[in-house]
Order: C-alpha cells, then structure tokens, then sequence
C-alpha cells in the first residue's frame, strides 16, 4: 500500500479520534490533580501546616485544565504570601550562588550574602509571624550549608592566593575579599583576627623585603605606603608595615653607610623623609628619622674635619652629596675658600688642572682682596684673579710673556702696586748678558698693561719723585755699570737717561802714583814748605811737589788730587831733587793741632824743614806693584 493509498479520509478519522482521546485523557488526569491538590491544601491549611498548603496552592493556582475554586486559591495564596516570597528567594538565592560558586564569582557571591541578609531581616525576626516559616524554609532549601562551604572555599581560595604572592602586586584584592568574609565562617572574631594577621603580615613582610633585596627603595616604601593608606581606609590595623618598611629602610641606609656612598645614603635619606611626612611618621616614631639626623651630623663634622686637614676635594665631594638631605653651600664656599687661600692658582682659569701654570704668585689680604693670585700658563700668556670678601672671583688675562721661556719668577711688588694704583706683578727673565729682564704689569679692572720693561741688574724705586733706578742698565749703547733712569709718564714707565754717579776715588800707595796718570786718586802724607816757599809733600821715602789747594798748610793730610806727569826742583835736607808734581784738589787735615808752621825754631834758618824719616802714611806696596789698597796707613 502507497503512501497516497493510506491517506483515506477514514484512517485520518482514526488518527484524529486517537488524538482526541489521548487529550482528553491527560485533561482528565490534570483535572484530578487540580481538585486533590485543592482539597489536600484545604485540609494542610486547615491542619496549620501553612508551608505545604502554600505549595500545594500554588500548584494548583498553575493547572489551568479546569476552573475549580479560583476565587478561593487567589485568596489563600495572598494570604500565604509572605512564605511564597520567602521560598522564591530562598530558592533564586540558592540557584545564584551556586552558579557564583562555579564561576568564583566572590562580588556576586557576597551580594547574594546580602540578599539573603536582607530576607532574613524581613521575615526571621523573633517572635514574628513568620519566624518558624523561614526557619523551615531555609533548612529546606539548605541555603546556609551552601554559604558555609561557598565562604569555605573562597576564605581557601584567597588565603592560598596570598600566600603564594599572586593576584595583583599588592594582593589587596584578596585581602579585602578576606575582610568581608563574615568572621562567623572563621569561627569567630578572634579566629578571624588572628588567621588574617598570620596571613596578611607573611605577604607584606615578603614582599617588602624583596623590594628591598632587589635595592627598590622608593618602590618598598611606595608599597609599604600603599599597603598602610589602605589597611587605614579598611579600618585595619597593621603594624607590621612600618616595623619591616623601618627594618628595610635601616638594612639598606646602613650598607650606603658602611660603603662610604654617601650620595646614596644622601638619595635613600630624602626619599624616606617623603615617606615618613607622608606617613605621619617623626623623629620621635621613626627611629630611621632619627638615626638620618644622626649619621647627617656626624658627616657634616667629618667634612668639616676634611677641610681642617687639607683635604679640600673629599671635603667638598662629601658636603656636594648631602646637599639633597640640607643646604651645604656654606659648607661648600668655605671649603672652596680654604682650598683656594691654601693653593690660589685654582682662582685663574683653569687653575685645577695639572701643570697648566708654570709660575705662580699669590698674596693674601692686599689691594682690598682676599685673595690675589698670578700665573704664567705653559703658553706663556700672564694671567690674573682675585677672590674678594663677598666671595666673587674675577680674573683677566693678558698677553704673552716675551722670552717667556727664559722667565725665572713673576711676583707682586706692592711699592710699585702704591704708585700704579692697581696690583702689579714683575715678571724676571734671564738674559745672556748676564742682566735680568725685568717686565711689569698693571692689573687695571679693564684689563692688564705694561708698566715697565727694561733690563739690568736690579732696580729700585725712588720714594721722593717714584722714578726708577736699574743698575747695569742696558740702555742700548753696549756699556756695561751704567745706572738708567726711568720715569712715569702717561701711564707707564721710560727711560729719561743715565745717572751720573760721584764715586770716591782711591787711596793708592806712594810708589804707585804714576800708574794713575790723570785720575782722581788720594794719598796720605806729610806736608811742610820748603825754603822756597813751596808746598812739600812726603810719603813712604818719596817727596812730592804740591801745586793746587794746599792753602800754606802743614802737617798731616790725606790729599786728593791727581798727577798729570809732570815734575818739579824742590828744596829737601839732601838738597834740591827733581820730585813728581801732584796737583791738589783738596785736602783732610789729619792734624790734632790744626796747622804748623814748618819751621822748627831750633833749626837754623838755612835749614829745609823735611818731616820725621819714619812716617808711614801710605800703604805700603807689595813687590807686584799692585795699587790694591790693603791698607790706608791713616789710623
């Protein structure tokens, strides 16, 4: 038979009838569930068992096979209200949070914490209506072993998360989620209290030190920071923060210490004070506080001794790396002073480099300075600085030294320095002459110029008119034992020629007259007249005749002249002799008597008066013939 074939009218009779019948067979059946659950619940109600009656109500109130007793249902579960609500809720609360449970979803978990809080206050209420209802309804619905193992396993969860450092860097997350776990689900308050305490401080302690092992101060006390505003805006309590962030913070500041990096201890110092202000922490809660203030105190007296011992750069280098903990300028300008006053040719430019200047020069508390130093650089070019009570260094530079590689000194000269006004430096080079170059120069606060240049032996400045003598002056005609003179005139010095200089001439010995033809000499000797009237002079057993200023006088004299090769007849007792003639130009009495006659009134007239054989008043020559006086014979 086809498919086409079955389809008859008949057999789709058949298979409607079949269907017809099998409707009304379950509306039946459901019609009879309706009306004994509506008498069930009538009898449940009536007999006080209100929680069944609900539910059977209920049931009935959802079979819509027949209309039996609406008006009575409606009525009964309004009345019964209340223990529908607290059923729903218990029932949602327990599908929730087992869903919550599967996802750990701990916000949505302690909603649903709240939630059933929220119903519980409604209806558990003691001595209410509904107090047995909801006790009932919620060991039914086995709600509270649900929370009890869902709080269980999440107090596990984040317990185990702590304690192995996951979650965020902080695991504040977990801890808060701890917090909020009801302290019923530890056991009590105390339980709770020591539990977290054991587990919260193992966490911060271990992350705190490794921050500090790694060498992350400023993270550590971050993180310790972190960990105390937020315990502070949880309403916890955590010492433990602070005593490992000040056991870390001691740790790591004692190292810089014991290393002698002071610009770390001098970094780390800072960054704990912000730390300490920011955690409302002082010297007297913070023994790190006060151990910085300690160890500050006992550097800056180190660095202070530094300076006292000449150690001015350590000085310096240490008081520079505390400079973030105070202000250590005074320190550093006074060890600046010191260093300077001690080696002032750091003051030129340049000056701290090693052999940059080969001649230095410096004086202190001159020319209103401090300070003022002088340099030679290895270019030869002079350079000048001073340091002045205000502390301000001002320097010039100058040209470059002539022959500057034959300088052998430069100096201040403070005579010449009271004429120019201005500080003078002379600079002294050597010459193969065998003079001194002498060159020097004005420091002027526009800059530096010339004062003099001239060479010789030494000079000397003339106090009543401020010239300037240099002996053995080369003035540029080749002679040698020249005096030059220099004047000042527009500023700087010149030379205005040569000084005459009136020397003594010598005392020679009688026996060498001759060899000083022309020339100014002196002799000693004894002068008498002769019977010619002439002037006679005798020294050493030679007779001399006297032309000049002898003005009649006889005696004992030192008599200045000179001979001029002539000779002259005189009278002596051995007779006329043909004797040098000395010109006299004039003469030193050596006589106690004054002036004698010469003549001796037991003589006879005829007689020439000579002097005593025996005089000596001459030195005596030696057998060279050499005119050095050795002796004057004039005593």
């Amino acid at each position: 038979m086809t498919f086409k074939q079955a389809i008859t009218l008949r057999n789709i009779m058949i298979i409607l009838c079949i269907c017809m019948a099998g409707l009304l067979i379950s509306k039946a059946l459901r019609i009879e569930d309706k009306l004994r659950m509506v008498q069930e619940a009538e009898r449940l109600y009536a007999a006080g068992d209100l929680i069944a009656a609900e539910r059977l109500y209920r049931q009935a109130a959802d079979n819509f096979s027949i209309h039996y007793k609406e008006e009575e249902i409606a009525g009964r579960l309004t009345e019964l209200a209340p223990i529908t609500a607290i059923r729903s809720g218990l029932d949602t609360l327990v599908r929730t949070s087992a869903d919550q449970l599967v996802t750990k979803d701990f916000s949505g978990f302690m909603e649903s914490y709240a939630a059933l809080l929220s119903l519980k206050s409604k209806y558990f209420i003691s001595g209410g209506p509904y107090e047995s209802f909801y006790r009932q309804l919620s060991e039914e619905s086995g709600i509270s072993m649900q929370l009890t193992s869902g709080f269980r396993q999440f107090k596990d969860q984040f317990l185990a998360e702590l304690a192995a450092g996951g979650g965020d860097d902080t695991g504040e997350t977990y801890k808060w989620n701890l917090l909020l776990i009801p302290d019923a689900y530890y056991g009590g308050q105390e339980a709770k209290d020591e539990l977290l305490a054991a587990g919260f401080k193992s966490h911060d302690v271990a992350r705190l030190k490794v921050l500090a092992a790694a060498g992350s101060f400023q993270p550590m006390l971050d993180s310790a920071l972190s960990m105390a505003q937020a315990y502070s805006s949880h309403s916890y309590t955590a010492p433990w923060v602070q005593e490992q962030a000040e056991e870390s913070a001691r740790l790591i500041l004692d190292k810089d210490l014991d290393g002698e990096n002071v610009s770390a201890f001098a970094g780390h110092a800072v960054v704990y004070r912000n730390y300490a202000a920011s955690a409302g922490l002082d010297a007297g809660s913070s023994k790190v506080l006060a151990s910085i203030e300690r160890s500050t105190s006992k550097l800056l007296s180190s660095a202070a001794r530094l300076v006292r011992g000449g150690q001015y750069a350590e000085a310096i280098q240490l008081y520079s790396s505390l400079t973030p903990l105070q202000d250590t300028s005074a320190g550093i300008a006074a060890a600046q002073l010191a260093w300077n006053t001690a080696e002032p040719v750091r003051l030129l430019p340049g000056g701290s480099e090693e052999g940059k200047y080969v001649l230095v020069t410096s004086v202190s508390g001159q020319y209103g300075a401090k300070i003022v130093v002088a340099g030679v650089d290895t270019s030869g070019r002079l350079y000048y600085a001073d340091l002045q009570e205000d502390g301000i260094t001002s320097t010039r530079t100058g040209d470059v030294i002539p022959d500057f590689g034959r300088l052998s000194g430069i100096s201040f000269d403070d005579r010449l320095a009271a004429v120019a006004e201005v500080p003078v430096v002379v600079a002294q080079g050597s010459r193969d002459d065998g003079r001194t170059d002498f060159t020097a120069y004005q420091i002027k606060p526009e800059g530096i110029s010339v004062l003099f240049t001239f060479a010789g032996d030494s000079y000397e400045l003339q106090a009543e008119d401020a010239s300037i003598l240099v002996a053995n002056a080369d003035t540029g005609d080749g002679v040698s034992g020249e005096t030059g003179v220099y004047t000042l005139g527009e500023g700087s010095y010149q030379f205005a020629g040569i000084r005459q200089v009136m020397t003594e001439p010598p005392l020679i010995s009688a026996f060498d007259l001759e060899l000083y033809p022309y020339e100014t000499i002196k002799l000693g000797m004894e002068i008498y007249i002769d019977n010619s009237g002439r002037s006679v002079g005798f020294a050493e057993g030679r007779y001399f005749a006297l032309q000049g200023a002898t003005d009649s006088f006889t005696g004992s004299a030192v008599v200045k002249g000179q001979y001029q090769g002539g000779n002259d007849y005189i009278g002596t007792e051995a007779g006329e002799q043909y004797v040098p003639v000395f010109v006299v130009d004039s003469l030193e009495s050596l006589s106690s008597s004054g002036a004698e006659t010469g003549t001796d009134p037991n003589m006879d007239s005829g007689q020439s008066i000579s002097p005593d054989a025996g005089a000596d008043l001459n030195p005596a020559s030696d057998d060279t013939g050499d005119g050095t006086n050795s002796n004057t014979g004039l005593e």
